[in-house]
């Protein structure tokens, strides 16, 4: 046999491609493990299908698809001038699908718009499953759900970046769908479930992309609507919306950090039993209040150890000194560091400390409020203290403080593929950083991630990448594609989305589906319909 015409026949092949198409984007937002095996099973399709010179020459006539795995080689290159071999490799064993991928999907059976949209309602359902489980797990466990998502599927911040892509195709699955049934009702359920659990997960990333893509959105339909008057209302929501959220931020800014006025003179000296208190006003406050008076440590040790098993001088189940999470516990309830605070604690409230959960506050409503809370606390510890350990959004910004400096150092070709790990560790130690060892990681911004690694040349041809292969193809037209590429884009000013297999998975896969395999405008019937406006 002449295994240059391959053992799977064409019509086997489409199938079994679609097959595992299935699986990868099933994979995509639940398992590492499904992610593997769909690429490794395409990879021996590929093979075992044959006509590999046709399928090379389809490869080397694609420009964008050439660009994309150019990407990749550019990280090769680094690899000459970098002293960390091991890690160098460990990176290219990362971001292989890089070069995989395009390759391969450059060459596969174009999909049909049945095939598509069924691709994306198994992406909707993994994503949805996936919420569904872990809600009731924490229900049941009670463990914080961004951790449990990240130990049993994938990081809550890559799995954050598939709820914000599945909420808005299902939009807009259902949108192009001339047909109104029962369906829509559901679609529309499970669309603002997708919403809830959004604000629920807590990702700042998360929230961030819903907020751009939203915007993005109207400004799409602002842009291929034919009529005014729509043009005008979609205007209008974005206007409105832009000022709606201002006010809200500005107005919670003002009610969390009007610092109660307090004369030291006038604080009480002791409790009720005649202790001591501690007081100290130049220290931090929580949503307006001091954090430090009103402590009387005695009493509180005692009374502590007959609400929990958690020693007063140990750590709270995140690892926090239990103390500390506890006085602000206390002052986010209006209660005092005593003995009279402690039992009047319920029963949720001490597990509340337990966990590691500093602010009453932090357990009510949808997420959004907290998650400003606790953003507005790191930056006002953060100023007076210059620590950003235990605080993500200020650890982010010594991150990109080091990077700065690197970037200073290494400004054009960068430290190489391999040798960021140890540029980032040089940098921390001659900074004399106050963030903890355990929490000296690198940029949490990809595009800083790139200027570090392979310099300023190639950031820039990481950017050409990004846009050039939509650009030539004209991949914008179709909405889901300009879904996908506002969620990436913006993802990466706060993570380093294409340093781990799922985040690299994520963009090399929805970036070649809908570039070489459907590649189609879609006229969504919010705009037209049978080429007439609505």
């Amino acid at each position: 046999m002449n295994i240059q015409k391959g053992i799977i026949n064409d019509e086997w092949y489409q199938k079994l491609v679609f097959g595992v198409l299935v699986i990868m984007i099933i994979g995509v937002p639940s398992s590492r493990i499904l992610m593997s095996m769909s690429q490794i099973s395409l990879g021996f399709l590929w093979l075992a299908h044959g006509h590999w010179k046709q399928k090379w020459q389809q490869f080397a006539n694609n420009k964008a698809a050439l660009v994309l795995v150019s990407f990749f080689l550019l990280h090769i290159i680094g690899v000459f001038y970098s002293t960390d071999l091991d890690y160098a490799l460990k990176d290219l064993r990362t971001k292989a699908p890089i070069l995989i991928i395009p390759f391969m999907f450059s060459s596969f059976p174009k999909l049909s718009k049945i095939q598509f949209e069924k691709l994306l309602y198994y992406f909707i359902g993994s994503v949805l499953f996936v919420s569904f489980f872990v809600t009731i797990a924490h229900l049941i466990t009670q463990e914080e759900i961004r951790h449990f998502i990240s130990r049993e599927f994938i990081s809550h911040i890559r799995f954050s970046l598939s709820v914000n892509l599945a909420l808005f195709y299902l939009i807009f699955l259902r949108v192009n769908n001339s047909t109104r049934n029962a369906l829509d009702i559901f679609s529309l359920l499970i669309f603002f479930w997708l919403v809830f659990f959004l604000f629920f997960l807590d990702s700042f990333t998360g929230l961030v992309v819903f907020v751009v893509l939203l915007f993005s959105v109207l400004g799409y339909l602002i842009y291929v609507s034919h009529k005014l008057w729509k043009r005008i209302i979609y205007i209008g929501i974005i206007l409105s919306g832009i000022l709606g959220v201002s006010m809200y931020l500005v107005q919670f800014y003002t009610d969390n950090t009007q610092i109660e006025e307090i004369d030291l003179r006038t604080l009480d000296a002791s409790t009720h039993s005649g202790n001591t208190y501690y007081n100290n006003l130049n220290t931090s406050t929580e949503n307006g209040k001091y954090i430090y008076i009103y402590i009387c440590e005695p009493e509180l040790k005692k009374a502590w150890k007959k609400r929990s098993v958690l020693p007063y001088d140990g750590l709270d189940y995140l690892d926090q000194e239990l103390k500390h999470t506890m006085f602000r516990y206390l002052t986010s309830k209006g209660l005092r560091k005593d003995k009279e605070g402690i039992e009047a604690l319920s029963i949720v409230d001490v597990h509340n400390i337990e966990n590691g959960i500093a602010n009453v506050h932090y357990t009510e409503g949808i997420g959004i409020e907290s998650r400003l809370m606790k953003i507005l606390f790191e930056y006002e510890n953060y100023i007076a203290t210059g620590n950003p350990s235990g605080h993500s959004v200020m650890q982010r910004v010594e991150y990109w403080r080091t990077s700065h400096y690197i970037i200073k150092k290494h400004f054009w070709i960068g430290v190489g593929t391999g040798d960021m790990n140890i540029a980032f560790k040089d940098q921390y130690d001659e900074m004399d950083s106050k963030l903890d060892k355990q929490s000296r990681l690198r940029t949490h911004n990809q595009y800083l991630s790139i200027w570090v690694g392979l310099g300023l040349f190639g950031l820039l041809w990481f950017v050409f990448v990004l846009f050039y292969p939509p650009l030539k193809l004209k991949a914008f037209r179709n909405i889901y594609y300009f879904i996908f590429f506002v969620t990436f884009i913006v993802s990466m000013f706060t993570e380093d989305t294409i340093e781990t297999q799922a985040g690299v998975t994520f963009y090399v896969f929805f970036n070649s589906l809908f570039l070489f395999l459907y590649n189609q405008p879609e006229q969504t019937y919010l705009v037209k319909k049978n080429n007439s406006d609505i």
